[in-house]
């Protein structure tokens, strides 16, 4: 094995400090060089490189020094880099810059459009006209797609919410774009939007399941902190396992899939309204407003998510599961349902330290998390660049 050549180290150096400032806003350079075993003259030089590339700025603290000199804080200058996210969706398209802590500073929509080479032409214009009027260098663009696809080359095998089968979809955003483009399966990107966005001081999400409820049912699997796609990209999707095999058809072309009696379709089919206007979120705000129908359509529908979380716990063992959408809403509804159902099924030594809570992530963020994590980590190469 060869270790690292000296511009190789220099560069993971400076990706360590970085990190650093990013995960922990106001440390020291005394306490950089504390803990990443840096000398405090290395430390020094990072710094001003750091700061030189506009990527940190520093501020005088209250409080002074041995000397009395008053020490200085390191910040990350977020508009410094900028990453592009992308959530294709089945009313549409959003596409978003972001700077390098995440927060979304400009926002535009695309109108669907059934025909995937028009809608993705579109979307194409869009990405196009944010990236090359953005204010700072674009790291990257991240793509979410619901459905099945192959991360590596941009096509979507399948997606049976949008009805796209074997779209290239990677030939039509690429063109004239400069920056890498990244692919990923919406679930998996809310998945790494809660892991990569989670506060500091709580425990990293290692081992993890994001269940997403919107437009059917799909899992984002973290598996040793790492995303968990399977061999061919098609892993996590649990929203297709059967719960009753002989139950509703779902799009899929199967029957009883677990998505068909727990997602927001299965939702707004067992409130059993005409009125079109009427979303999940609706009825979950009624449902907490007490409403008896609504109440009555959220607890079934819990009931069923409960169910086919217990096949993901028994698979999978999970540290956390963390669920979306009307999930969030309707949580003090949800909550006490999906325990019951889960002590019901699940050994209790199997529960033990388990968390289950509701996520207000997205794909949108994630599809920004993808290119954020890779900048970070040094895949897209120094920290410094562009």
């Amino acid at each position: 094995m060869h270790g690292l050549d000296k511009s190789d180290l220099k560069a993971a150096n400076e990706r360590v400090v970085l990190n650093l400032v990013r995960s922990e806003p106001g440390i020291s350079r005394n306490e950089i060089a504390r803990r990443s075993e840096l000398s405090p003259a290395a430390i020094t030089g990072i710094v001003g490189r750091l700061m030189d590339a506009g990527l940190v700025h520093e501020e005088r603290t209250e409080s002074q020094g041995k000397l009395g000199r008053r020490p200085t804080a390191l910040y990350l200058n977020p508009q410094s880099r900028l990453a592009a996210g992308v959530e294709i969706t089945t009313a549409g398209a959003t596409a978003a810059l972001a700077g390098l802590d995440g927060h979304i500073t400009v926002q535009a929509e695309i109108a669907f459009d059934e025909d995937p080479h028009r809608f993705l032409t579109a979307i194409h214009q869009c990405v196009l006209s944010l990236t090359s009027t953005a204010p700072a260098p674009v790291l990257g663009i991240g793509v979410s797609v619901p459905g099945n696809m192959d991360p590596e080359t941009g096509r979507v095998i399948a997606s049976t919410n949008l009805h796209w089968r074997d779209v290239d979809a990677i030939d039509l955003i690429r063109p004239g774009i400069k920056q890498p483009v990244f692919w990923e399966n919406n679930s998996n990107l809310s998945a790494l939007a809660e892991r990569w966005f989670r506060p500091a001081n709580l425990a990293p999400l290692d081992d993890f399941v994001f269940v997403t409820l919107k437009v059917g049912l799909g899992t984002g699997l973290i598996v040793n902190g790492a995303l968990a796609r399977g061999a061919r990209a098609h892993g996590g999707e649990f929203g297709h396992s059967v719960l009753y095999p002989e139950g509703y058809r779902c799009q899929c072309g199967n029957r009883g899939c677990w998505e068909e009696y727990s997602s927001d379709r299965a939702l707004l089919r067992e409130y059993g309204s005409s009125d079109r206007t009427i979303d999940s979120q609706g009825i979950a705000r009624l449902a907490l407003e007490g409403d008896p129908r609504a109440r009555a359509a959220i607890e079934s529908v819990a009931e069923s998510l409960g169910l086919g979380l217990v096949n993901v716990l028994m698979a999978l063992n999970p540290a956390a599961i963390a669920l979306d959408d009307f999930a969030v809403t309707a949580w003090p509804i949800i909550e006490p349902v999906l325990w019951r159902v889960l002590r019901d099924r699940v050994p209790a030594y199997w529960l033990t330290g388990l968390e289950v809570f509701p996520s207000m992530q997205t794909p949108l963020k994630g599809a920004i998390a993808s290119v954020l994590s890779r900048y970070f980590n040094g895949s897209l190469g120094s920290v410094l660049l562009p």
